[in-house]
């Protein structure tokens, strides 16, 4: 190397997910917009698709708001960095096993501020995005009644998924898992609960998470 001369030896950059997968998540739901085929593959693989996406996306911005909360530009206090690093290097997380939405509202707790309340909205929707992921990663075999004669029996009352679903997705009498809930409907719905829940979250807790969240899908 000639004198006067620098050379750059190794470089270390940073890397996110919860952006990527946002973006992914609406893709997906796009996608499932496309199909015209409601009973198709193609449209279950893109809905179960935005499902996950959208709840990975929440997952990857509640890790995210460790090190976005103790940054110097972060609008919090000392002490509540101090608290917020102490939480995300693991010292201070609770013996039971929280979910996503949990830790988010303990996070709002810990900085003083109003957590979510879980029957209503943001809250509640993207709770029940919470369930149809895990019915989806988890998936368990069965059967279900999807026609009867008798017009006083309720089909949306054998399945959980449906009675949990059935408010945020409108679902009739005779709604059944999987035939009435993986459509585009319900990808749009699954990427737009996810991303409501954060927005409301980063109103709360001022603390930015380095994208845009007002764009609601």
């Amino acid at each position: 190397m000639e004198r006067g001369q620098s050379r750059i030896a190794r470089v270390e950059s940073g890397y996110r997910f919860a952006f990527e997968l946002k973006n992914a998540a609406r893709v997906m739901a796009n996608k499932a917009r496309a199909v015209d085929d409601e009973n198709s593959f193609e449209l279950r693989a893109f809905v179960t698709g935005a499902v996950i996406l959208a709840w990975s996306f929440l997952d990857a911005a509640l890790n995210e708001f460790f090190p976005n909360a103790v940054e110097r530009k972060s609008p919090l206090s000392d002490t509540e960095k101090a608290i917020i690093r102490g939480i995300g290097s693991e010292d201070l997380r609770p013996r039971r096993r929280e979910h996503t939405l949990e830790l988010f509202n303990m996070m709002l707790r810990l900085l003083k501020k109003s957590p979510l309340a879980e029957t209503q909205q943001p809250y509640r929707s993207a709770n029940a995005v919470r369930h149809l992921r895990n019915e989806l990663v988890h998936p368990k075999p069965g059967w279900v009644v999807t026609f009867s004669e008798n017009p006083n029996e309720n089909l949306s009352e054998q399945q959980k998924i449906v009675r949990q679903l059935r408010q945020d997705l409108n679902l009739d009498r005779d709604a059944t898992f999987l035939r009435d809930i993986l459509n585009s409907k319900c990808a749009d719905w699954a990427v737009r609960s996810c991303e409501t829940f954060l927005r409301e979250f980063v109103q709360r807790s001022g603390v930015n998470p380095g994208f845009v969240t007002k764009d609601v899908f």
